[in-house]
């Protein structure tokens, strides 16, 4: 791999194998690795939808080069596949043994009759009204197949074959449970029944294979302010429901015929990917698998208490104006941010709210608290980003209900995405802001790992409000000054600049320097250079990086990836050590695009409680030996110790944070003895 491009995409690819190999993972309980196969397909429908798209449109524009990284991500993705119907395999097997039993359609007929009897009645009452058969034929024009529906290809076998489409709808749940407790997909609940569609027909046999497409995902967006943002967006998704396939999924048993009509009406060119799978598609469903049996699920956890906030029930605004707080979820509670915006809303002394959301969870308690906070007469302004892909939709939405409300709204700052998590109060006496790594959405909350930095800091919250004077300013197309920083690392302004000279700093240090950083993407070819003459001066690096990986080999680089129960999202810049090292944490990827074309915030940790709390949560994570991956050029995904006793960094980051949580309030914590009973390379 020469160019940046293929090392994203490719390495893009390589994490996802990584989700994969969770669910290969035997040391994991069974239910949680079905929920991985269901990650794994649903990021690979993004990847089709995003990434894959992006290389047919560059293919069409003339670049023949990325032909042969479209064969090396068709032949990845076959190889994935086939891994994945194995695990498949396995996880229903281990799921048998349990006594949880998937029926086939074909297992449905050997069933007792109250059974069989319970899916047709099922079948008719609760599937039947909803299907909408297609048959095809050539004076009838081919439907509009929607990007990531399933579908099933029907064949009735006779003196002349006949075709016909069916699309399973979204709205009915993907698995039956019957009244013995076995599970069916409804993709079989209609096999079983398809007499009772098609029996106008005469037909020898009747037999349906399922298959999906994925269409490109990409919003063209032009600059013509004429036109409502809102109402732009709105049509752009309208377009999106049409974009050109980018991949086919299908039954390896569907017959000929009906393949060839697929691939001629649907245009499938020798660019697109088609993979030829199993009977069942869309297995992203199998995130929401319904789970009867705890005792094969992850354990549950209690929230590991916050020393301060989840103390005596106090005001958290007057807690935050004394001392900096640092709250890392989903080990400690998302509540607290929630918790936080409730109280302002009904504070007396609190005169405005202002946000940035980039998405959110459906029915937010932060919406809600905002709206709350409106109606009571505070000033709300909230600065919602449209172009989140996939979550526009719900976020126009959002807009309409703050916009009831009383809320001002804006969009940001076209064609730039505004990426930054900040959460400004300002209050009579003082004001607040938090500072995040990670959305305000209690639903992922619990499922990434983030922090939020809640602080009464003067020149934090000054320039925080700088920025959203900035936003504000861009919505009323006023002009304005470039903002200044001395604290905050803003994309587009100061970022940047700021990150190299940090660089720099440690480089003239040479092999005294240190550099820790924590991404989910690292691939600017500047930062990436500017790190390589570091490494070559003699400075020690770990890189913590989730997803997408560019970085060449080097004697004084360690880069590890590291998945687990949950997703690592935070992003953490540390430079130097001990009394000389500086600690940042950020909403921002080292990726050209977070550093020159978003509005992205990088902040800065300068209570030594709460740094040495964070070079702990690294120090774990940097010496992990149970699932952290090696990055290495050949991107093979190698574990570091495939062990059963190894450090786990994120039962140690518990384990830790429960510990800190019992630590006296307004006693500096000792990090060492709280760290005791943890091992530590």
């Amino acid at each position: 791999m020469k160019n940046i491009p293929q090392i994203r995409e490719i390495s893009t690819l390589s994490f996802n194998e990584r989700v994969l190999q969770e669910a290969e993972d035997e040391r994991i309980p069974v239910m949680e690795r079905l929920k991985f196969l269901g990650i794994f397909s649903s990021n690979m429908d993004e990847f089709f939808k995003v990434r894959v798209a992006s290389i047919r449109r560059r293919i069409e524009i003339g670049k023949e080069e990325m032909a042969t990284l479209m064969e090396e991500i068709t032949d990845q993705t076959q190889e994935l596949d086939e891994r994945f119907q194995k695990a498949y395999r396995d996880i229903v097997e281990a799921l048998a043994v349990e006594d949880i039993h998937f029926l086939q359609d074909t297992d449905l007929h050997n069933q007792p009759e109250t059974i069989t009897q319970w899916v047709r009645d099922y079948f008719r009452e609760n599937v039947l009204p909803s299907l909408v058969p297609i048959i095809l034929e050539k004076r009838t024009p081919f439907p509009q197949l929607v990007d990531g529906h399933l579908y099933l290809g029907i064949k009735m076998s006779g003196e002349k074959s006949l075709y016909a489409l069916l699309e399973i709808p979204a709205e009915l749940p993907r698995f039956v449970e019957t009244p013995n407790h076995d599970f069916v997909y409804i993709d079989d609940v209609i096999r079983f029944n398809l007499q009772d569609i098609f029996y106008i027909f005469e037909y020898g046999q009747i037999e349906a294979y399922a298959f999906k497409i994925s269409r490109d995902a990409e919003l063209d967006i032009d600059n013509d302010f004429s036109e409502g943002h809102v109402r732009k967006m709105e049509r752009v998704l309208r377009q999106r429901k049409g974009g050109r396939p980018t991949r086919l999924v299908v039954d390896s048993e569907m017959p000929q015929g009906l393949y060839k009509i697929l691939m001629k009406e649907l245009t499938i060119t020798d660019y697109d990917t088609v993979i030829s799978g199993s009977r069942y598609h869309n297995m992203k469903d199998l995130m929401s698998f319904p789970n009867r049996r705890t005792d094969l699920a992850f354990q549950r956890r209690e929230y590991a208490q916050h020393r301060i906030f989840d103390g005596e029930r106090r005001n958290m605004l007057d807690q935050i104006a004394r001392q900096d707080m640092l709250v890392t979820y989903p080990y400690q509670s998302f509540d607290h941010v929630v918790r936080l915006l409730r109280e302002a809303a009904i504070d007396p002394l609190v005169e405005g709210i202002k946000m940035t959301l980039y998405r959110v969870a459906a029915n937010s308690q932060v919406v809600n608290a905002l709206c709350n906070a409106a109606r009571n007469g505070k000033a709300i302004f909230v600065n919602i980003e449209l172009l989140a892909r996939f979550d526009e939709e719900n976020n126009i939405a959002i807009a309409e209900r703050l916009n009831e409300a009383g809320a001002s709204v804006a969009f940001g700052v076209p064609p730039m995405k505004v990426h930054s998590k900040l959460l400004l109060i300002k209050r009579k006496n003082t004001n607040i802001v938090a500072l995040s790594t990670g959305n305000f959405n209690e639903k992922t909350g619990k499922l990434y790992v983030d922090s939020t930095l809640f602080t009464a800091n003067k020149v934090l919250c000054n320039e925080a409000d700088t920025i959203f004077n900035y936003l504000e300013n861009a919505a009323k197309r006023l002009t304005t000054t470039t903002p200044k920083f001395s604290k905050l690392l803003v994309s587009p302004f100061n970022a940047r600049r700021a990150l190299m000279r940090l660089i720099q700093r440690e480089q003239k240090k040479g092999t005294e320097g240190y550099i820790l950083l924590k991404v989910n993407h690292l691939t600017d070819s500047r930062i990436l250079n500017k790190l390589r003459s570091a490494a070559q001066a003699g400075v020690k690096m770990d890189l913590i990086v989730r997803t997408t990986y560019a970085m060449l080999p080097h004697e004084n680089i360690r880069a590890i990836s590291i998945l687990d129960r949950y997703l690592e999202h935070q992003r953490i810049y540390i430079f130097g050590r001990g009394d000389d090292c500086q600690v940042y944490m950020s909403s921002a990827d080292l990726m050209e695009r977070n550093l020159d074309w978003r509005v992205e915030v990088a902040f800065p940790i300068e209570d030594p409680e709460l740094i040495q709390e964070v070079l702990v949560m690294m120090h774990l994570q940097v010496n992990d030996t149970y699932k952290a991956r090696v990055l290495d050029e050949e991107q093979s995904n190698f574990y570091v110790n495939f062990s059963e006793d190894g450090l786990r960094a994120q039962d140690a980051t518990y384990q830790y944070l429960l510990e800190l949580g019992k630590a006296i309030p307004g006693k500096e914590a000792d990090a060492n003895q709280l760290t005791e009973n943890i091992s530590v390379s």
